[in-house]
């Protein structure tokens, strides 16, 4: 898929949503998001950050509505390798996600605000140690 020079757009999709930011034409005259631009959803959900094969790709942030937020970088419009979020509520996870689920080493900081160390898969997280601040 060849592309074309880079240009900058504002548009409206069928839905409601909107994206301002990059995009390129491929070579078959579709144009599609790609370099840095914000999409937000008719229900207010944001991302800001990089594009690439029209999909989140590279490092940005999506926040919704109800406060949650992800920052970190994304994989074909997943969480995906090193990053943060933070639930509603106020808790938060840091470290590495794959496909959207926490995976691997990361840090877990409670209601308390207590932060519990260790290693997640899917949704569980065996062995977590209590980060203590000396």
């Amino acid at each position: 898929m060849s592309e074309t020079a880079t240009l900058k757009i504002s548009y409206i999709f069928p839905n409601g949503d909107k994206y301002e930011g990059e995009c390129c034409r491929t070579s078959d005259g579709v144009v599609i998001r790609k370099g840095s631009g914000t999409q937000t959803s008719a229900s207010g959900v944001t991302y800001t950050g990089e594009w690439d094969n029209d999909k989140m790709n590279g490092s940005g942030t999506l926040t919704h509505p109800s406060g949650a937020f992800y920052s970190g970088l994304f994989r074909d419009n997943m969480y995906h390798d090193k990053g943060t979020y933070r639930f509603p509520d106020g808790t938060e996870y840091t470290g590495t996600f794959n496909n959207n689920r926490f995976e691997g080493e990361g840090e877990f900081t409670d209601s308390q605000g207590l932060v519990w160390r260790g290693k997640f898969h899917n949704k569980a997280a065996l062995g977590l140690k209590l980060k203590v601040n000396v």
